[in-house]
């Protein structure tokens, strides 16, 4: 997948639909502190932008792979294009991801919007609980995100994360993120 190429495009595109999206995933990692290999991009995005996006994606040469009520995947037709993953947002957790995230510079000239490392945690607490095969890596893919936040200084919203945790009955987890952040009460 040639990365450059691709978020440039489709994100130009994207904004031109006045689409309401944002980054998650291995790429919002990087953005946020945490180098992580990855081969899609994944995005978040307004259900109700998807028809308008998923018209946007097949002008660009994607066709969708797979679509259920909360996810869609989308494959180039050349291997240049990748594979995109789209993560619809219609509850109240996934709307607050959309309203929060916040513009950063992903190359010269280029700025997308990218959900908070708050939201990439709770996002990697739900893939974790859904996908147990997953757990170790997203367990770590999240004291990673936690470590990058201090060593950058960034205060995080423990209240969110507590909300997260708590939709998975994981709230007892909050103290262990504090101490690998650093917080304190």
């Amino acid at each position: 997948m040639n990365f450059e190429k691709v978020i440039t495009e489709v994100c130009r595109r994207l904004d031109a639909a006045h689409i309401r999206y944002a980054l998650i995933g291995g790429f919002a990692m990087a953005l946020r502190g945490v180098q992580r290999a990855t081969m899609d991009l994944d995005f978040i995005l307004m259900l109700e932008d998807l028809a308008t996006a998923h018209q946007t994606l097949n002008e660009l040469g994607y066709r969708r792979e797979f679509h259920s009520e909360n996810v869609s995947h989308y494959l180039g037709a050349e291997t240049e294009w990748g594979r995109i993953d789209i993560l619809h947002a219609f509850r109240r957790p996934t709307l607050g991801m959309l309203d929060r995230a916040e513009r950063l510079q992903v190359a010269a000239g280029l700025e997308l919007p990218v959900v908070h490392t708050e939201d990439l945690i709770g996002l990697k607490v739900q893939a974790s609980v859904n996908d147990p095969t997953r757990a170790v890596s997203d367990w770590d893919d999240i004291r990673l995100l936690l470590e990058a936040a201090r060593r950058q200084g960034v205060a995080l919203d423990w209240e969110l994360l507590e909300d997260y945790l708590r939709l998975f009955g994981l709230e007892a987890k909050l103290p262990q993120l504090k101490a690998i952040h650093g917080a304190t009460d």
